[in-house]
C-alpha cells in the first residue's frame, strides 16, 4: 500500500491505537512519535468528534478520593465512559482535587494540596510532575496557600505556561505573579499586587494563549471595583477587560470556556436568582463585545450550574447541576433534556469537568 495512504489511514485513528502500533515496526513508530505527525494528527483530530472528549473528576461525599473519568463528547446516553488511572500511584489519599485547568494541546494541569503539580495527558496516560513554587521550608510546616493557576501552550516558543496567583504565608500580605516555564523547567517571580486591596477566585481559565480571571473589590476596605484581568502567556503581561455594562453589579461571576468561546456566568439577583450566561467577541480593544447567549430562571436553576458544553448545531447548551444531573436548555432558557450517562454514578459530586481533544502531545 502507498505510503501516502497509510499515513492518511493512520492519521484518523485514535489516540489508543496509535499507541498499539507503534509496536508494529520501527518506521510506524518513528512515524507516529513525529512532532509534525503528533501536530498534523491532533489539528486533524480537532475537527472529528469522535476525537473529543469531556474530562471529570468527582468523589463521593464525606470520602476524599479522587475518581478520574474520560467520557465521549458530546454527553448523551450511548456515551462510553472510562475510569482513568491517577497520573502518579496512590495520589488519589492526598485529598480532592484543588484545581484543574482548561486543556491546552489535550494535556491538563492538575494541582493537588499543598501546591503539588502534576501536567497529564489523559489520553496516553503520560504525566510530569511539576516543581512546586513554594519554598521547601515553607512545605514542610504543610500549610496550604491560596493560589490560582492558568496554563496554556506558546505555539510561537513551543513551549507550555503556567502562571500562578497567590500568596504563600499565612498573613494578608501581597499576592504573587509567578510564570513557570517547561522549556526551562523553573518559576520565577513577575510581580506582586498590593496586599488588602484585591483577592482573586470564581475561577480562571486559558483560550488562545491569554489567561483569564477575576480580580474581586475587597468591600471591607470601601473598594467598589471588580474587573477582569486577561494575562498574555506570550508578552508576560496583565490588561483589563471589563465588564459588560449590563452586569456592573453581578452576583457569583464565574468564567468558563465553551468550546472555542470565552464566557462568563452569573446569577442576576433582582429579587430573583436568574442564571445567566454571557459570551465575549473580542474586537482588539478594551471595548469587547458582550452578548446574554442565555438566561434560566431562578424557579428551574439553583446555585450549582456549571457549563459543559455549546452544541453548534442548535445552539443548546448543556449545565451540570449539583449532582452528576446533566441537563440541555435552549436560547430561550427551556429545560429541553436530561441527559443520563450509563458508568457516571449517581451517587458522585462531580467538582471539575474539562473537555478536551484527545492527542499525542506529551507533557515531558
Amino acid at each position: 500500500m502507498p505510503n501516502d495512504i497509510i499515513l492518511n489511514i493512520i492519521l484518523r485513528l485514535s489516540v489508543k491505537s496509535l499507541l498499539r502500533f507503534k509496536c508494529v515496526c520501527k518506521s510506524w513508530r518513528s512515524l507516529i512519535e513525529d512532532p509534525q505527525f503528533i501536530k498534523h494528527h491532533y489539528d486533524m483530530s480537532k475537527s472529528d468528534v469522535n476525537h473529543h472528549k469531556i474530562f471529570l473528576t468527582g468523589g463521593i461525599c464525606d470520602n476524599m478520593d479522587n475518581y478520574f473519568y474520560s467520557v465521549d463528547a458530546p454527553l448523551q446516553y450511548d456515551s462510553i465512559v472510562s475510569v482513568l488511572e491517577t497520573p502518579i500511584p496512590g495520589i488519589n489519599t492526598l485529598s480532592r482535587v484543588s484545581f484543574i485547568s482548561s486543556s491546552s494541546n489535550g494535556i491538563i494541569l492538575i494541582v493537588f494540596p499543598y501546591d503539588l503539580i502534576i501536567l497529564w495527558n489523559p489520553a496516553t496516560g503520560e504525566s510530569r510532575k511539576i516543581p512546586s513554587p513554594i519554598p521547601k521550608k515553607k512545605k514542610l510546616e504543610r500549610r496550604q496557600f491560596p493560589a490560582l493557576y492558568g496554563f496554556g501552550y506558546v505555539s510561537s516558543m513551543d513551549d507550555y505556561k503556567i502562571v500562578r496567583v497567590g500568596g504563600k504565608d499565612s498573613s494578608h500580605g501581597h499576592f504573587e505573579i509567578e510564570l513557570f516555564s517547561t522549556k526551562s523547567n523553573a518559576w520565577k517571580l513577575l510581580g506582586k499586587f498590593p496586599p488588602n486591596n484585591f483577592y482573586f477566585e470564581r475561577g480562571i481559565v486559558t483560550i488562545d494563549g491569554i489567561v483569564y480571571m477575576i480580580e474581586m473589590a475587597d468591600l471591607s476596605r470601601n473598594i467598589n471595583r471588580s474587573t477582569i484581568l486577561s494575562f498574555c502567556l506570550k508578552n508576560e503581561q496583565f490588561q483589563d477587560v471589563l465588564f459588560p455594562d449590563q452586569i456592573q453589579k453581578f452576583q457569583d461571576p464565574i468564567l468558563y470556556v465553551l468550546g472555542e468561546n470565552f464566557c462568563l456566568t452569573r446569577m442576576h439577583d433582582l429579587g430573583r436568582r436568574d442564571f445567566e450566561v454571557w459570551h465575549m467577541i473580542k474586537d482588539g480593544s478594551m471595548n469587547n463585545i458582550w452578548s446574554k447567549i442565555l438566561t434560566i430562571p431562578s424557579m428551574h436553576c439553583g446555585r450549582c450550574l456549571r457549563p459543559v458544553s455549546l452544541m453548534k448545531i442548535n445552539g443548546y447548551i448543556m449545565l451540570l447541576k449539583h449532582k452528576g444531573d446533566f441537563e440541555v436548555y435552549n436560547s430561550n432558557g427551556e429545560q429541553t433534556e436530561i441527559v443520563e450517562v450509563p458508568g457516571l454514578e449517581s451517587s458522585l459530586f462531580f467538582n471539575c469537568i474539562v473537555p478536551y481533544v484527545e492527542s499525542l502531545f506529551s507533557p515531558k
